[in-house]
Order: C-alpha cells, then sequence, then structure tokens
C-alpha cells in the first residue's frame, strides 16, 4: 500500500523534507491498481483539497495549534504566527493553514511516531483521505474545531493527562527536590522536612499555608501517604528511598514521560468495542466497560520481568469452566528435580502424564534420568483445589498464547506489586467476570455458573458475542476525580519509548524554531 511520511510541518517550512501518497484523488479513475508511493507535489494535491478557509476559521486553527504543547506535540507557534499576520495576504495564509491542518489533526489521531518501528509516523493513504475529508466537512460548516475534536484520542483519561501536562509545564522552574538522608518519619524534624513539605505542596497535596515549617506532622504523613498511593508505592507515611527516588524525579523527566503516555493514547484504536475489556499491566488492574460506563473492576496479577505480560488487543471468544492446566515447559523444569528423586509426587499433587501422541502414561514407565528439552511427555493436571488456573479461564486466542484466569494464590492480590505469573494475567473474583461475559447469554447465570464450578466437570462456553480485550501498559494514568498517578516501569518499557519520541520530537521542534524565525514556503501548496 502506498505510504507517506508524516511530514514535520506539511512542507510550509523550508528544508522539511516531505513524501506523502494517495489512493483517493480527487478523480477516482485515478487510482492506480498499486498505490505508489509519491513526492510533495502530490501531497501539495492533497492540501488543495482542503478549501473553504475565512480569516475567522484561519485564526480560530491558529488557536490550536498553538495548544499542540499541551498535547505533548511539538510547538507549532512558528505556524501559527504566520496565519495571524497581517502583513501576509490571506491566500498563502490560507494554503499555509491547509497543510497545517493536515499536519495537526495527523498527529492528533494518529501519533507522532509509528509504535511498532518507533520512527517517525507513516500515514496510509486511507488515513490521509479520512483527514482531507473530515476538514474540508469542518469547513463547510463553519466549525473547524470539529475537526479538531474528532481527531482527539477516544481515551477517557486523555485531558486529565493534558491538564497534567500544562501543570507541568509551569512547574518547570520551581520543582524543589529533597536532599538525600535516613528516612524521614513522623515526629523527625529538619531542613530535608521543609524540602519535603515544599515538594508536597508542588503537587498540591499540601495547601499553601503549610508548604513550609521543619516539623513531620500528622498532616504531612498524610500528605506523603496519598503522593505514595498515587505512584504505586506502598503508603507507609515514611520518606524512605523509593519515595525520595520517585519524588525528585524532574519536571523535564516527568514532562518526556507524559508526553510518551499521551502519544499511546493516540495509538489506541477508537473502536474499543460497546463491551470490552481494558487491561492496564503497569497498574496491576483490569476494568469492564459498557456503552462508555466502567461496568466492573478487577485487581490482577501479571507476568514477572522475566516473563513480562505483552501489550495486543484481541477478540475473546469462549471461556473454560474448570479448566485442566497443561504444566509449561519453564515449570517443568524448574520442578523436575523433585520430581525425579520422588516420581510419586506426581501422582500425589493429581498430574498426569501423556506421551507424544496424546495416550496416557503410568508416571513409572517413565525414564526420568533421561528428561531434556525435548521430553516426548507433558504433565497435565486436572481441575481441582490445587489447579493452578483455578475455576475458570478465558480465551482470546492470540500468538503469545496469553489468556487471563484464576488462580489459587488469591492472597497475593493484598500486595501493591503483584508480577508474580509466568505470562498470563490472573484475575480477582473471576467468577464475576464470568458473569459479566455470559450476561444476556441464554442458560447462564450466575447461579448455573456456580452449580457448573461446583460440579468440578470441565465446560467450554463459547460467546455468542466476541468481547474484545485490550492489554496495555500506561505508566500515567488519570483518575475520575481528575487527580494522576505516575506508575512504577516494571518492564523498563518507557526508556526506549521516551527515547524516541524524545528524538522525533526534538526533530520537529527544531523545523518550528525554523517557523519562528518567519521564514515559509508558502507558494509551494500553490503550484
Amino acid at each position: 500500500m502506498g505510504r507517506f511520511l508524516l511530514a514535520i510541518l506539511l512542507a510550509v517550512l523550508p528544508g522539511v523534507a516531505t513524501a506523502a501518497s494517495d489512493d483517493e484523488p480527487v478523480i477516482a479513475s485515478e487510482i492506480p491498481e498499486e498505490p505508489q508511493p509519491v513526492r510533495t507535489a502530490d501531497l501539495d494535491r492533497w492540501a488543495l483539497q482542503v478549501t473553504g478557509w475565512t480569516p475567522q476559521s484561519v485564526a480560530e486553527l491558529a488557536g490550536f495549534l498553538y495548544e499542540a504543547p499541551g498535547h505533548g506535540l511539538p510547538a507549532l507557534d512558528g505556524i501559527a504566527d504566520y496565519l495571524l499576520d497581517p502583513d501576509v495576504a490571506f491566500e498563502p495564509r490560507a494554503a499555509a493553514a491547509s497543510r497545517a491542518a493536515l499536519q495537526y489533526t495527523a498527529w492528533l489521531e494518529y501519533g507522532l511516531i509509528d509504535q511498532d518501528t518507533l520512527t517517525l509516523r507513516l500515514l496510509t493513504d486511507n488515513e490521509a483521505s479520512r483527514l482531507v475529508a473530515r476538514l474540508v466537512t469542518a469547513l463547510d460548516t463553519g466549525h473547524i474545531e470539529q475537526a479538531i475534536t474528532e481527531s482527539l484520542p477516544a481515551v477517557r483519561d486523555y485531558d486529565i493527562l493534558r491538564r497534567e501536562m500544562l501543570r507541568l509545564m509551569t512547574l518547570r522552574p520551581i520543582w524543589p527536590q529533597i536532599g538525600g538522608g535516613d528516612t524521614l518519619t513522623l515526629g523527625d524534624a529538619g531542613v530535608r522536612v521543609d524540602q519535603l513539605r515544599a515538594r508536597l505542596a508542588a503537587e498540591g497535596l499540601l495547601a499553601p499555608g503549610w508548604a513550609s515549617g521543619d516539623a513531620f506532622d500528622m498532616r504531612l504523613e498524610t500528605a506523603l501517604r496519598r503522593y505514595q498511593g498515587r505512584v504505586n508505592l506502598s503508603p507507609t507515611g515514611r520518606l524512605d528511598r523509593p519515595t525520595l527516588r520517585q519524588l525528585n524525579i524532574t519536571p523535564e523527566e516527568r514532562i518526556a514521560q507524559l508526553r510518551a503516555n499521551l502519544e499511546q493514547r493516540r495509538w489506541r484504536t477508537r473502536q474499543l468495542g460497546e463491551r470490552h475489556i481494558w487491561v492496564n499491566l503497569a497498574d496491576f488492574h483490569l476494568e469492564v466497560w459498557e456503552n462508555g460506563r466502567l461496568a466492573r473492576e478487577h485487581e490482577v496479577m501479571i507476568g514477572g520481568q522475566t516473563s513480562s505480560t505483552p501489550e495486543f488487543s484481541e477478540e475473546m471468544q469462549y471461556i473454560v469452566l474448570n479448566p485442566w492446566w497443561g504444566l509449561p515447559s519453564s515449570s517443568a523444569r524448574s520442578r523436575f528435580a523433585s520430581i525425579r528423586r520422588n516420581p510419586g509426587i506426581v501422582n500425589s499433587h493429581g498430574f498426569r502424564i501423556y506421551n507424544s501422541a496424546g495416550e496416557p502414561v503410568s508416571v513409572y514407565e517413565v525414564d526420568w534420568s533421561r528428561w531434556n528439552d525435548r521430553w516426548p511427555y507433558r504433565l497435565s493436571q486436572p481441575p481441582g483445589p490445587t489447579n493452578p488456573m483455578g475455576e475458570v479461564k478465558f480465551i482470546f486466542p492470540n500468538r503469545h498464547n496469553i489468556y487471563i484466569h484464576d488462580t489459587t494464590e488469591r492472597d497475593r492480590f493484598v500486595r501493591t506489586r503483584r508480577d508474580f505469573s509466568a505470562g498470563c494475567i490472573r484475575v480477582q473474583d473471576p467468577l464475576a467476570l464470568a458473569e459479566w461475559v455470559l450476561a444476556g447469554q441464554a442458560d447462564w447465570s450466575r447461579a448455573r455458573i456456580d452449580e457448573v464450578v461446583s460440579g468440578n466437570t470441565p465446560t467450554v462456553v463459547w460467546l455468542d458475542r466476541r468481547i474484545p480485550v485490550h492489554i496495555a501498559y500506561w505508566t500515567v494514568v488519570g483518575e475520575a476525580d481528575g487527580s494522576v498517578r505516575y506508575l512504577h516501569d516494571l518492564y523498563r518499557r518507557d526508556g526506549r519509548l521516551v527515547a524516541a519520541y524524545a528524538q522525533a520530537f526534538a526533530t520537529a521542534t527544531a523545523a518550528g524554531d525554523t517557523g519562528r524565525a518567519g521564514v515559509f514556503d508558502t507558494t509551494a501548496a500553490l503550484r
């Protein structure tokens, strides 16, 4: 498919290379059978299709362009200044507006960088034509803000993260740092306590009247507990080393993290599904959404650092009540030494052995001394109280072989950090989730689910309607009350994303600086 590189400033600025593609030109008969990448001249044609500008709509667009940094995007102030320049004729300003509007809505809807390659984002031909159609419709109705609004991510916390970005941008010069030292706790005093007060006041957790003072009192302890909750630390109320590390992250580092997280929101499909399941791995949390409303929430356990759970979206097709468990090779390897010493534990733990043909084999028929990675047997455990799958598993077929399931280690849900699994997602209160999944499906009330589970017979239930399951890894989360939580980067995935986004951001910002110098190629769009 033809693709074009998302230009930094859509050729409005000199020296900024652009490329475009186009599988839906003005005349349908011009569509090539196999669309090819095209040059800047073809991009000019895209821009020429965005017509209907008035002085008012150009000025309104400039106002939106000034807001780009609040979205975590490169500044477009240079272009905005140009659009408002009364010394420039309207015709070239309208041409520049077409290009700038395409650039801005493309960034808002599809992002600055590609989520797979982490390089500058490539637009497909269909994406480009949709943006043009959206802008033309908005200009025809006299509401350019409609095109901007429709390009924004349909994620509930996007605006919350935007407000946090603006807050951090104002705090950059005054973010207080806290000196190192021993753990501080209730009753302590000193200059570091005063620094802690100032820092928590900057977070809005202490009123200005309590922003200074060298005594560690209960008010400060309460504020510190609230802060620890925001960053997924145990709310001890003590200034320990992990808490100090979080508090001393600089505003610039937080802004970079926020930019990356806003970009992740732009990557997410707008069609999440009327009924869908959302898992944020970094938050150890699962949400159930129905018709735009949060219907249920569940805590989850995820894979550890050496068996990290991937990010992807798939559709749930069926659930299994009373599932069997096939012992993964990694688990078999860790347990094999004890099995070799005493093969009888295979039977005592309820495991069954099958050969490569799927036939049952006695534990005493196996030569346990010859085990290796090509061992021709598999161990499976039937349903029961010691089966790690628990009472139900939820299947959404995927190349990672990841699914959601119950667990026998339910006491571990009380922990703040829950990276205990081999990669799959263990969910708290799984039968309540099963009840929601099967809601409206004939003969599958909660009473029926409980009845089947109590019978201990493996039962597959196919869904009448598939349910999208979205698994994400977002380290900044906006809450319903408008607060923001910064989560521990357990899998250390943020670093690469932040670095890639920063590189693309710097390139775009450099182009924007050229624009602010007042040098524009406004004739290209009129050729």
